[in-house]
């Protein structure tokens, strides 16, 4: 470690280069990451809700859609917003009528569709100026076409990282030993974070939350290793002064094997996530644990230049140390010392039970939070009136019509389901349907063109498909087509058919019709059946309801495959529960063989563990106690999180608290521990702390304020435990504790002092001890070469004791 410390602090000018190709290469990589802003689109690809998303994607054309509620308005008003939204550039359909869907409670809905899709400048241009025609109107839009989310957040998160950074900045203030130091801060977090932002472009695309969360729980995660190399500097300074050069050299040789250890249990924490089925935890644990790698090397490569750079102004800055004393909080541990740990077991067992009955939830939607999005709100106003628009897609392979009906019909036959779509059941005319199968009669009545004109349709499509049975006239009576068969061939061959202008406005508007539903209903290889179900996305029933409809549409289809917001709740549930299960065993496994390689002990670990799960299961206890709901995915990122960073502060006090037990007695040990930890457990939690409820208070986002809220109040609960639980069984079980220690290392130093004492003992008489004398009292004649080798002999002896 002193070859790698000297190397490092002599070559510091390098890396100061080094670094700034680094920063140079990282804001240009930063540009290129792309955002997923789908928690969808990060499930297993063997569930369907996945295998849709891709087929959807890839096969169907998806229109952009708004819908907006009116509120307080007559339904003559209405319909007079209707005729001028609908003639507006860029929108291409809109039905509106008098009737209980579209008019209710003095309320219109005005579902509206787009030309283009939400990035398409004309689709866009026409929501904008459908906004500006209702602004005289109070209205809400739950379904936006282009939804402010992307700036909202991005604004929120400048501002929780600007407020971080003064707060951050302030307990730097009082905890640091001068104020110059405090400099150095900023710059190695900024360049951490710029590595790891720019570096992101390496994993092409990230989440949203990774993207939002990651600069501000790396800031309050890796602080702590600047922190412990500026400490050590300053203390080697005092040892060493006048030779700052030498004093880095020392302390990054001490700091490199301190913060790597520490920083383990943390990347141990976020490795866990990277095993979820969901990939979302392999996004979000990569970005973080690839942060907490870019900190250690901007720390250990870049910070020891710079602190030796203003090495002087540290100097002359020292100020004395703000922080307190705090041994009367050790006295009073060692008094409640019985009382603590059976608070703590009682409070284990039964929050314990609490965090197993926590309500989750799978839909950003159903989040229950005191600041709802504008969108949230729009919903729920919008389900008050008009009910429940929950969409539920099923895509069967395409071609057979009549098992696409039997779907259909099956589906809509369920209370529940209120709506029913697909190209077998769209109705282009009185008892006219698109999977119908029609004679010529049927295609003349339907067209009102001449008998005439719909044999020779029937013939040329019997001539092209080599059906040459049909073309007689005593077979054509015979010959049946379906619907979306015959009409595909009519508008393909439109030129060799004669119509006057009426018939050429209706033929091109039921074209226009069939082009746009075949579009969006009919893929490559697969179609598409909508439904809508009366009920709400995460509702019992409605997951009931997909139970049982899974098994009949896959008894007539068992290539079907669903999708809709219910059914990706549906999928996120079936993989959480494994997924909460592996991360969990996951994240102590990782962490209790660290600690037991750490510690060199099977106990230790275990209380340690204990105490951090304890505080784990206190934290979610909390929304059970409260009576609201818990975003999945939120639990897994706080509890690896929580386990994997807060059990630093129990590690640092185990440590303190063994290092002087061996000086001193214990009661003496706890009390000192506690007073020399807190300014280090001050520091890092605060931190900790502030960062989480900053994220909490100010994002507008549920999904982002949760994991704030939830991670601020587990650093708390940790730091509590920690702070009393801990301390009083490390010294009720100090005794059984020590057993579980691995003592063979220390058997085999025993044997090898007791072996080194023998050979001392040799030594020293054979140094000792006069040379013989001869027979009449004089010494014997030596040899010439003697007293040489005597002298040799004796040096040798020396140096070997």
């Amino acid at each position: 470690m002193n070859k790698i410390a000297r190397f490092i602090v002599e070559k510091r000018i390098l890396f100061f280069i080094l670094f700034a190709v680094l920063i140079v290469y990282c804001v240009f990589g930063m540009s290129k990451v792309g955002i997923e802003y789908s928690i969808s689109s990060y499930l297993p690809k063997n569930t369907d809700t996945a295998k849709a998303l891709d087929i959807m994607e890839n096969e169907f054309v998806t229109f952009g859609t708004t819908k907006i509620m009116v509120k307080n308005v007559t339904f003559e008003r209405a319909d007079s917003l209707y005729r001028e939204i609908k003639a507006l550039e860029g929108v291409k359909s809109f039905t509106f009528e008098n009737s209980e869907d579209y008019y209710n409670d003095a309320c219109a809905l005005f579902n509206i569709t787009f030309v283009g899709d939400d990035g398409d400048a004309a689709s866009v241009a026409a929501f904008e100026r459908i906004k500006e025609i209702l602004a005289p109107y109070e209205f809400v839009i739950p379904v936006p076409l282009v939804d402010s989310f992307v700036e909202e957040l991005a604004r929120d998160m400048v501002i929780i990282l600007a407020i971080a950074a003064a707060v951050i900045i302030l307990v730097l203030l009082f905890t640091s030993k001068s104020f110059a130091e405090i400099l150095v801060f900023p710059i190695v977090f900024g360049v951490a974070a710029l590595l790891n932002m720019g570096t992101n472009y390496w994993l092409g695309t990230i989440s949203f939350i990774s993207q939002s969360v990651c600069i501000v729980l790396q800031l309050a995660l890796a602080i702590d290793y600047a922190i412990i190399l500026c400490h050590r500097f300053t203390e080697e300074k005092e040892i060493n002064p006048g030779n700052a050069k030498e004093a880095m050299v020392s302390a990054l040789a001490k700091s490199i094997p301190e913060i790597s250890s520490s920083s383990l249990t943390t990347v141990s924490g976020l490795v866990a996530l990277m095993f979820m089925q969901l990939r979302l935890g392999y996004d979000l644990g990569m970005v973080l644990a690839k942060s907490i790698i870019c900190s250690l090397v901007t720390v250990f490569l870049l910070m020891p230049g710079l602190l030796l750079t203003i090495s002087q102004w540290m100097d002359r800055s020292r100020h004395r140390n703000f922080v307190p004393k705090i041994r009367f909080w050790g006295k009073g541990i060692i008094r409640v010392r019985y009382i603590l740990p059976a608070l703590f077991l009682c409070l284990f067992a039964v929050c314990g039970y609490f965090s197993q009955q926590i309500r989750y939830v799978y839909s950003e939607n159903a989040i229950d939070t005191a600041r709802p999005t504008s969108t949230m709100t729009a919903v729920r106003e919008t389900q008050e009136v008009f009910g429940y628009d929950n969409m539920f897609v099923i895509l069967v392979p395409k071609g057979d019509y009549r098992k696409e009906r039997l779907v259909l019909d099956t589906v809509e036959a369920e209370p529940m389901v209120n709506a029913a779509l697909g190209i077998a059941n769209i109705e282009i005319k009185d008892g006219y349907y698109l999977s119908d199968s029609i004679g010529y009669r049927d295609f003349a009545a339907l067209t009102d063109v001449s008998d005439t004109l719909a044999v020779n349709v029937f013939r040329m499509y019997a001539v092209l498909n080599e059906d040459y049975w049909a073309v007689t006239a005593d077979r054509i009576d015979d010959y049946r087509v379906t619907v979306i068969e015959l009409l595909d061939f009519v508008f393909d061959h439109d030129e060799y058919i004669s119509l006057d202008d009426e018939q050429q406005a209706d033929f091109d508007d039921l074209k226009t019709m069939l082009k746009d539903g075949e579009a969006q209903l009919i893929g490559n290889t697969y179609t598409r059946l909508v439904f809508n179900i009366d009920g709400a996305i995460e509702a019992p029933e409605t997951f009931a309801l997909i139970e049982r409809l899974i098994p009949a549409v896959k008894a007539i289809y068992p290539e079907a495959i669903f999708a809709g917001e219910s059914m990706s709740a549906y999928d996120l549930n079936d993989s959480f529960v494994s997924d909460n299960l592996l991360i969990s065993l996951l994240t102590i496994a990782f962490i209790y063989v660290i600690l037991m390689f750490t510690f060199r002990s099977w106990g230790i670990p275990a209380v340690l563990v204990l105490v951090i799960q304890g505080a784990i299961f206190i934290n979610f206890s909390l929304p059970v106690l409260m009576g609201s709901n818990l975003f999945f995915f939120v639990y897994l990122i706080v509890s690896a999180i929580q386990m994997g960073a807060t059990i630093d502060y129990a590690i640092l006090i185990t440590n303190r608290f063994r290092e002087l037990k061996a000086e001193t007695d214990k009661k003496t040990a706890i009390v000192e521990t506690l007073s020399a930890a807190f300014p280090t457990i001050f520091t890092s939690g605060s931190i900790m702390t502030v960062a989480a409820f900053l994220i909490g208070f100010i994002s507008g986002e549920p999904l982002i304020a949760s994991i704030g809220m939830c991670l601020g109040k587990g650093t708390l609960i940790s730091i509590a435990c920690v702070m009393t639980v801990l301390p009083a069984l490390l010294y009720l079980l100090d005794k059984p504790l020590e057993k579980t220690v691995f003592r063979k290392r220390e058997r085999i130093k025993r044997t090898s002092k007791r072996n080194l004492l023998t050979q001392a003992v040799t030594l020293l008489g054979r140094l000792s001890a006069p040379p013989p004398d001869a027979a009449d009292g004089t010494p014997p004649a030596a040899p010439p070469d003697a007293g040489a080798k005597r002298e040799t002999e004796t040096t040798e002896n020396k140096e070997t004791l």
